[in-house]
């Protein structure tokens, strides 16, 4: 009933403001708009998404939405609805398919759950340092990826990351595979998630983003796997004891358009998107490593017990969970074919 009601003020939200002028091509603009740019029409477009506003979400779509503005001399802004004002992850991503929502950043664990690819950036400890992401993010293995949105009705581009998930949880530390036995462990809702943590031994709780803090207060779930800047942004610091730096996989966003209507801008408003988001990939790999470090500082200084594993202590995660690659690989050959362009890398 929440979730249907949500959706529902959500709908009139988007019409009230489609009443006003936001959203979409505003009526003829070949000449000078408010702002005072010239030439080409004038949008203002709604861009949501599920993260806080200290969250690396936000940041990522901040300098993303600037940069269109910037490049397009006004003529492109849009409207930020941040920390799940229009819904959570799976909300925004279905309503950006049918258009009622225009653009948004969504993590590639939540992506994959409509094109099951993306699973590639998810298979346990591949892309296991901003390093290699940056390098991943621009092979040809990668675009094919997100060419393949356009089979769901998006348009991707600008993949940046929003850090490299580890482990937390209030049970006990957690330094071999063994230890997560019996952990209720908090997971994004897509099947491969499902799949490593099991092959881990913990027992996995796909559970919507929003209801991470209160479950992990009240003890519904043992625990999570987690980006450190999100244990502060969504403070989950105040009801987590324990903190591993697994580094099992990354956690990044894709910049998402309507494919209808990032088709009906002109080529130059079309080369305009695309390189702002290839300039915010470039930004948020830069800014992730200072953002993980200044996390950890703050975690630590909460009380939070954080362990760091040796390289023989993190090569039995990896073991443990290489089944996974075999069957994700079979499953499809733009994901071996990814995992093969990345190892080549390493």
């Amino acid at each position: 009933m929440k979730k249907a009601m949500r959706v529902a003020f959500m709908m009139l939200l988007l019409m009230v403001m489609a009443a006003c002028g936001g959203g979409g091509n505003e009526d003829e603009a070949a000449s000078p708009d408010s702002n005072g740019a010239e030439g080409g029409d004038t949008y203002n477009f709604v861009y949501a998404h599920a993260g806080a506003e200290t969250h690396t979400t936000h940041l990522g779509a901040k300098k993303f939405t600037e940069l269109v503005e910037e490049k397009s001399d006004g003529r492109i802004t849009f409207t930020l609805y941040p920390n799940r004002q229009l819904g959570d992850e799976r909300e925004i991503l279905e309503n950006v398919i049918n258009g009622t929502i225009d653009f948004s950043s969504t993590s590639t664990g939540v992506l994959s759950g409509y094109q099951s690819v993306f699973e590639a950036l998810q298979l346990p400890f591949l892309l296991n340092s901003y390093d290699i992401q940056k390098e991943a993010y621009k092979t040809d293995a990668m675009q094919k990826l997100l060419d393949s949105l356009e089979d769901v009705g998006l348009k991707g581009f600008g993949p940046h990351d929003l850090g490299i998930r580890h482990l937390a949880n209030n049970t006990r530390p957690i330094k071999t595979p063994e230890d997560l036995k019996g952990i209720k462990l908090r997971t994004v809702e897509a099947p491969i998630m499902t799949d490593i943590f099991n092959q881990l031994g913990a027992s996995p709780t796909p559970m919507a983003y929003g209801e991470v803090y209160t479950a992990l207060e009240t003890g519904v779930i043992d625990g999570e796997e987690i980006n450190l800047t999100s244990i502060v942004s969504e403070k989950h610091l105040e009801v987590l004891k324990y903190v591993t730096l697994t580094g099992q996989f990354p956690f990044p966003a894709v910049i998402l358009a309507n494919l209808d209507v990032f088709n009906s801008l002109s080529e130059e408003d079309q080369q305009i998107i695309i390189e702002a988001a290839e300039e915010t990939t470039e930004y948020m790999l830069n800014e992730i490593k200072k953002i993980d470090e200044e996390a950890l500082a703050e975690i630590k200084e909460a009380g939070v017990e954080v362990t760091e594993l040796s390289d023989e202590e993190l090569k039995a995660f990896i073991d443990a969970t290489e089944p996974v690659y075999d069957k994700y690989m079979e499953k499809d050959p733009l994901i071996e074919e990814f995992v093969n362009e990345v190892r080549s890398l390493k």
